[in-house]
């Protein structure tokens, strides 16, 4: 028993004082490999019902290296994207909340392992504040506010929207509900490189930025991607939603229409979702403003996207032809070339 005991502290050992050590952040193996293709390829396909061998998977490769950062990454993206969606499933049971902590766990480690990504400190900071709803933590909540302003800091474009998304299922009349939805006005600001329209609002003198030499971080995050083939579609619609659950419902109507005028609208699979948005504008202020239970089921028509059965894959399903469209997209290259993970 004594030598069991210090084999097993030994391994403990291995685990918890070698982890946050840069060794590993890249190294791949066969498995690793494998574990991150096979995320890639079921979130493209929006195959929610594989997420618990994703995460199979994900954890064996983590077991094997417990610093391989893509690996952990995936691990946050798993586990959120499990409790998100969770209207897909026939029972939603009490334990879903569990993975919200996973999910803040591993961009925890991310963001340990690996300071200079604000994609994951806006992630991070977007769990603390879940967590420390479901926990009723308000000091959790505070600490996730400021440490999404870090990250809005840090890339307005790609986490004004991230922790805005978060607030948006605040009440209406909230002052983060108010924060929330102004981002999503500052995220066109910054995206088109000046003061968006309000008052009349139109993409179609700005399209032609997506093909053009633009700073990197704006082409990764205001313009569709392998990553997010509908990234700007699912914008709007979110966009929508909160302007819906303000009230102002006509103003909501006027920015779904902008999603008709994005070049890879025609290969989007939610546009009839879209379409039901634009028709029901007006009763849904009532609808997106209603309190939801985390145990129970929504009809997706019925509430705000982020609340809905298609909160993540609205901007990551790739359709059929999308595919064909990405058919050659190297990911390997791409990480490289547009430094994913933020290394020096």
């Amino acid at each position: 028993m004594t030598i069991l005991l210090f084999t097993l502290i030994g391994c403990a050992k291995d685990i918890f004082f070698q982890k946050k050590s840069i060794n590993g952040l890249t190294d791949t193996t066969e498995l690793s490999d494998f574990a991150n293709q096979y995320f890639w390829q079921n979130f493209h396909q929006g195959n929610y019902e594989k997420l618990d061998s994703i995460i199979y998977y994900l954890s064996a490769s983590y077991n094997e290296n417990p610093n391989h950062l893509e690996t952990i990454t995936h691990l946050g993206f798993s586990h959120i994207w499990k409790l998100s969606e969770r209207d897909r499933l026939d029972l939603i049971p009490p334990t879903i909340t569990d993975h919200a902590v996973l999910s803040l766990r591993y961009f925890d480690e991310s963001q340990k392992l690996n300071k200079n990504d604000p994609r994951t400190l806006g992630f991070l900071a977007d769990m603390k504040m879940i967590v420390g709803d479901i926990a009723q933590d308000d000091k959790l909540i505070r600490q996730g506010y400021f440490e999404g302003l870090k990250s809005i800091r840090q890339w307005k474009t790609f986490n004004y929207f991230t922790v805005g998304y978060i607030l948006s299922r605040l009440d209406f009349d909230s002052w983060q509900f108010e924060k929330g939805l102004e981002w999503q006005w500052k995220t066109l600001d910054e995206c088109n490189g000046e003061k968006f329209n309000r008052e009349n609002p139109s993409i179609l003198e700005y399209l032609d930025k997506e093909n053009s030499e633009s700073d990197i971080h704006n082409k990764r995050a205001c313009w569709n991607s392998w990553i997010a083939p509908h990234n700007v579609e699912g914008f709007y619609m979110n966009m929508g939603d909160m302007l819906v659950k303000k009230g102002d419902w006509e103003k909501a109507i006027e920015i779904y229409q902008l999603a008709k005028d994005v070049p890879q609208y025609d290969t989007w699979d939610f546009k009839e979702t879209l379409e039901k948005r634009i028709v029901n504008a007006e009763k849904n202020v009532n609808n997106f403003r209603k309190k939801l239970d985390r145990a129970e089921k929504n009809e997706e028509d019925n509430v705000m996207l982020i609340n809905s059965s298609i909160s993540c894959i609205s901007c990551h399903k790739m359709s059929e032809e999308d595919k064909l469209i990405y058919k050659d997209f190297d990911w390997d290259k791409y990480k490289e070339e547009f430094n994913i993970y933020g290394l020096n």
